[in-house]
């Protein structure tokens, strides 16, 4: 039983890790958690942070000018249809969307988002994806900048009962 419970103890303390390494690189929190970091470090992670950025709003910057997500959005009412009032959430912040969602339709989700169509596309030197999901969170746009400078664009839809699948996967070419 002791070792069950230490077992536990570390698996839960190693994923808290690896989870806050992840947050504190892309949020820009590193110098409040960790104030005795040298400036060395904190500014590598301030650079980090600065080129996902970049990347993230070039690529929405692509997928506004894309007759492909025209396309995708046209089935929803007006309002929807324009990306620019989709809600923008970068992957490090993805349990905030998935804390408004059911069991079910988080499950769903997250098989959806972490599916084969993303393992097929994912190569070293890409950078971290972003999602834009629509207001009524019914569609959704997984995207992030190759390497080459291109974007994957996964299309993410829900049916009747709120299940997520995949319904298109594209390469965006850079401009």
């Amino acid at each position: 039983m002791k070792k069950l419970n230490k077992r536990v103890i570390v698996l839960a303390l190693a994923t808290f890790t690896l989870v806050a390494g992840t947050s504190v690189y892309a949020s820009g929190a590193v110098s409040t958690i960790f104030p005795t970091v040298n400036s060395e470090h904190q500014d590598q992670a301030k650079k980090v942070e600065d080129r996902l950025t970049q990347s993230w709003n070039k690529g929405m910057d692509i997928l506004q000018g894309s007759a492909e997500v025209k396309t995708f959005t046209s089935s929803d009412n007006s309002t929807d249809q324009d990306i620019s009032n989709w809600t923008f959430i970068d992957s490090t912040k993805l349990n905030q969307l998935l804390s408004s969602f059911s069991t079910e339709e988080k499950s769903s989700f997250l098989e959806a988002f972490y599916g084969k169509e993303r393992k097929e596309n994912l190569e070293q030197g890409d950078y971290m994806s972003a999602l834009l999901i629509n207001p009524k969170k019914s569609k959704a746009l997984v995207y992030w900048e190759k390497a080459n400078g291109s974007y994957v664009v996964i299309e993410m839809n829900t049916n009747d009962d709120n299940s997520w699948y995949v319904s298109g996967v594209r390469v965006e070419p850079s401009k």
